[in-house]
């Protein structure tokens, strides 16, 4: 995998940093540079300190992200930097570097994994569907198709009305099905996007988490997940969560081995 790059991006993080006032942003804006500097002369502890800081006061920024996940790459953290990248990609789908990261260090987990749970990173066929194309190309294609329907419609209306009330103009009654049915498609899709938006995912952050069979350290650990794997949020109890894999199956970890998405 290549070096992951680190992105300044100064005025990404200050725009949202000045929402809270000027003190507000000129100390995120410090803790910011003292991310970039400490990445550059090759501090990654402290780079990482700098950039969970600016996480825990809710910046919402795809370079943060980005910068965060190349940090604790730096530090071996692997199922962190998946998750960080994650998170960069959620927030700006066009984020090439994060996609293409996110990639590499998912290889290399699978490299180094042991008694692979069979189906456990496979997700069901919809949501591999569904997630193939960005929320704002499935949107802009839905329109698309849909005004592409009724101005096929117009145009097999006005065909019959220069044929004298005959129907002269059954192509245009073909073009005007088969983009009803891809307007129809596409709307699914959509849909179906909204709906996996609303599942609560989460990233598995250690290299080897311990699956219980209830909220309780006690329980038997049924078995064990790797870094950087997809999980469903299902529950949560205290400090414990239920959680689903995409093969079904289920179980409690502690909330602090999983990174929210």
């Amino acid at each position: 995998m290549r070096a992951p790059a680190i992105v300044l991006a100064l005025a990404a993080v200050g725009a949202v940093a000045s929402m809270g006032g000027p003190a507000r942003a000129d100390l995120l804006d410090d803790a910011w540079k003292r991310g970039n500097d400490a990445f550059l002369r090759g501090d990654y502890p402290a780079a990482a300190n700098a950039y969970e800081q600016l996480d825990r006061q809710a910046v919402v920024s795809a370079d943060l992200a980005y910068n965060l996940g190349n940090a604790y790459y730096r530090l071996g953290q692997r199922g962190r930097a998946i998750w960080a990248w994650e998170r960069a990609v959620d927030i700006d789908p066009d984020s090439d570097d994060a996609r293409y990261n996110l990639q590499q260090a998912r290889k290399v987990v699978e490299r180094r994994v042991h008694d692979k749970i069979e189906g456990a990173d496979r997700e069901p066929v919809w949501v591999r569907v569904v997630t193939e194309l960005t929320l704002s190309t499935e949107t802009w294609l839905f329109l698309g198709l849909y005004v592409s329907f009724f101005m096929a419609l117009v145009g097999r209306l006005r065909a019959r009305r220069a044929g004298g009330g005959r129907d002269d103009g059954p192509a245009w009654g073909a073009i005007a099905a088969t983009l009803g049915a891809m307007a129809a498609l596409a709307g699914t899709l959509l849909v179906g996007r909204f709906a996996l938006d609303r599942v609560p995912y989460a990233i598995v952050l250690g290299d080897e988490v311990p699956v219980k069979e209830g909220a309780d350290p006690n329980y038997r650990t049924t078995f064990d997940l790797h870094a950087g794997l997809r999980v469903r949020v299902l529950d949560r109890d205290q400090d414990w969560v239920r959680i689903r894999l995409a093969n079904g199956l289920e179980g409690w970890v502690r909330e602090g081995d999983i990174g929210r998405l």
